[in-house]
């Protein structure tokens, strides 16, 4: 019996149900399981596309009934594909390199929440030098640790020289981040702190991030904030490094040669959605301005922007002193997110 794909779902498990007593049910309680689990999925899976199209300046307008229509009667028109005399091949061939796009989308998603969200102002306040060497040397360890583990044949040994190497240049990058630390001390003096620094180059951005999300959501945990930048990307890193080392029975990887399939038109199609997956988050990365008609033209997040009014003429009558201003400051979202993210002054 397969162990996994196409042939555990619709080969493995009814067989093994239908030899339970009353096997004949349990084998429709089976379907109508997978039948659920695909509903559930084409509601998730359009709820999502249908929003970021609603958000955008082209869509923004639009009906959403009309919107989710079109998609449907496109993926309606799409699922031909599956009904063909090889749509178990194409499902099968999909499915196995959907597992490469959602990786990449969750991994883009955590990266983009953890390590990019307000880089501008960790960039201004350590120098980019500071940021980008930490994420080098973060990302750089563990992606070297990969190549050790997937790429030499002997397991113990690869475990061993895995481990060693994330050590090693992770151990090696810091040092060199200490030291850039260390200089921009002695540029700046009095100005900053070890503690200071290090809270700003590791949790202050993600700590902003679930700040401006509590506004929205309510509260979040602080652990939050620490899995989606220290756990959750490296982890999906290796996930993805795992799954392009697997190996076939010949010895090929099996991206590229997956259960024997001839490249065309069954290969092709899944490292096709995969490139579009990677080229959808390299491209937001290069050139952002790209995707600026997606961007939602509200946000609902608080804004960070404070006002400070200067009164000399009240603190002159208030206390008699003169040379001497009353400020007082007004922040649009009443204290909740602190610091502002910019001041005006009026």
């Amino acid at each position: 019996l397969d162990i996994s794909g196409i042939g555990l779902v619709f080969g493995s498990w009814p067989v093994v149900l239908g030899s339970l007593p009353g096997g004949e049910h349990w084998v429709r309680l089976l379907f109508f399981m997978l039948f659920c689990l695909g509903i559930d999925s084409a509601f998730s899976f359009m709820e999502g596309f249908l929003i970021c199209l609603s958000d955008t300046v082209f869509l923004g307008s639009v009906d959403k009934k009309y919107t989710c229509l079109l998609l449907t009667v496109l993926a309606w028109l799409f699922s031909f594909l599956y009904a063909t005399d090889a749509g178990l091949i194409f499902l099968d061939t999909v499915d196995y390199y959907i597992n490469f796009v959602m990786l990449l989308v969750g991994g883009s998603k955590c990266f983009a929440a953890g390590w990019i969200y307000n880089i501008e102002e960790q960039v201004d306040n350590l120098g980019a030098g500071i940021v980008f060497s930490y994420m080098f040397t973060t990302f750089g360890s563990v992606l070297l640790a990969c190549l050790l583990w997937f790429g030499i044949n002997d397991a113990d040994t690869a475990l061993v020289a895995g481990f060693a190497g994330l050590v090693v240049t992770f151990t090696i990058g810091m040092a060199f981040v200490c030291y850039l630390m260390h200089d921009r001390k002695q540029k700046h003096p009095g100005m900053w702190s070890w503690k200071s620094m290090f809270y700003d180059l590791m949790f202050r951005n993600m700590m902003d991030l679930r700040d401006d999300l509590a506004g929205v959501v309510g509260p979040i945990p602080a652990v939050w904030a620490v899995l989606i930048k220290f756990f959750i990307p490296p982890i999906i890193l290796v996930l993805f490094c795992a799954g392009c080392g697997a190996k076939t029975a010949d010895g090929r990887t099996e991206f590229g040669h997956y259960a024997g399939y001839p490249l065309l038109p069954f290969q092709l199609l899944g490292i096709l959605t995969v490139a579009f997956a990677g080229f959808l988050f390299m491209s937001s990365l290069v050139i952002p301005r790209l995707y600026d008609s997606f961007q939602k033209p509200e946000s609902p997040v608080p804004s960070k922007d404070a006002t400070i009014h200067a009164s000399p003429e009240r603190m002159r009558r208030d206390s008699g002193i003169s040379g001497v201003m009353m400020l007082t400051l007004d922040d649009s979202n009443k204290g909740r997110v602190w610091p502002p993210g910019g001041v005006n002054s009026v």
